[in-house]
């Protein structure tokens, strides 16, 4: 099973569903018994309606990559390519209008590099609906698992050679990369959880308690001196 699945899974799955239905979306309806509630009072909800125009744009780069974990130039080249396909144009347009391909790109970044986020609080932060956001995870999920082929290969020959001599002024001749295993932590899948349960016991003593009980996926990776990703053998 690979992580796109994986992710789809949690996101999506019958099974998770429910428990998204029951665990955000209880939460969401009593927002609107509370958003009736004040309507009839002559109240409004308050809302973070500008954080992108009054805050992020504030932001300075370091601050920037340490909430989206992308620089802004990644992050402009990625909602550039996002724009143009049919995963954003083809997207239908709620009753506020269609949110933007940079709002898009941010708000699933930001609901990615936040492993403690819940849907809630990404949805204030950024003034939208839980089903939006839900809908947005899902397009942004596929467009980018659409661009491995294009990121992530094999360096060309050309490509070997100055790789080959970066390394080989570090002291590693005859080396076009640098190969290992990373574990990427998960919820736990309804099909098969105990496959994925981390049993590695290499890791120090007084992390052991927690580490023995990881949900997680492991997959080899392989990087060149600069640490681009050249090939990713998929998760198991």
């Amino acid at each position: 099973m690979d992580i796109v699945s994986l992710l789809l899974e949690e996101l999506s799955s019958d099974n998770n569903e429910e428990v998204f239905l029951n665990n955000e979306m209880s939460a969401f309806d009593s927002d609107d018994e509370e958003e009736i509630g004040l309507l009839m009072e002559g109240g409004v909800r308050p809302k973070n309606e500008n954080y992108l125009r009054d805050t992020v744009s504030q932001y300075t780069d370091t601050q920037f990559r340490e909430h989206f974990r992308l620089s802004r130039g990644v992050a402009a080249y990625l909602t550039q390519i996002y724009a143009a396909s049919p995963a954003y144009q083809e997207n239908s347009t709620g009753g506020n209008g269609k949110l933007g391909a940079y709002e898009q790109v941010l708000i699933f970044l930001w609901f990615a590099g936040h492993q403690t986020a819940s849907f809630r609080d990404v949805a204030d932060r950024f003034n939208i609906t839980i089903s939006s956001l839900f809908r947005v995870n899902i397009r942004l999920i596929h467009f980018i698992s659409g661009l491995a082929e294009e990121v992530i290969r094999w360096p060309s020959r050309q490509e070997q050679t100055t790789i080959e001599a970066s390394f080989r002024r570090k002291g590693f001749p005859g080396v076009v990369g640098a190969i290992d295993g990373t574990h990427v932590r998960i919820d736990k899948p309804a099909v098969d959880p105990d496959s994925y349960c981390n049993r590695c016991c290499k890791w120090p003593h007084q992390l052991w308690q927690e580490r023995k009980s990881l949900v997680s996926c492991n997959s080899k990776v392989i990087i060149e001196l600069h640490l681009e990703l050249v090939v990713k053998e998929g998760f198991y």
